[in-house]
């Protein structure tokens, strides 16, 4: 039974590296530097509908930009209050563990930069 158990975890593994979520960006937004794709902190940013998630979805980076520089509370496409279960998470790197650990503690300073 252990051994099935650890066949399964294995493949579960296997199968979730897989599906993981790439960094939008490919240049880092605090030193210009080319990205490290392990150096990658999650953003969940809240908007007031779908539409306004839909929206950003297309274009996440230009989204982040906007979110950047939106009211804490406010959606980052309306300007609305947000609704906090209508949210999108995007997967940021840095170029190194420093700018990983400033973009996970607060992004909203950090994402400004971003480019395309």
């Amino acid at each position: 039974m252990k051994i099935v158990n650890l066949i399964a975890f294995a493949l579960m593994m296997t199968l979730s590296q897989g599906f993981a979520v790439d960094p939008v960006n490919k240049e880092c937004s605090i030193k210009g530097k080319a990205v490290d794709g392990s150096k990658d902190a999650s953003v969940d940013v809240s908007f007031c509908c779908k539409k306004c998630q839909a929206a950003f979805d297309k274009d996440p980076i230009a989204g982040l930009v906007k979110f950047a520089k939106a009211k804490d509370g406010k959606c980052p496409v309306s300007g609305r209050d947000v609704d906090a279960a209508v949210k999108s998470t995007v997967s940021v790197a840095g170029c190194c563990n420093g700018c990983k650990s400033k973009l996970a503690k607060d992004p909203k300073k950090h994402l400004a930069g971003l480019k395309k």
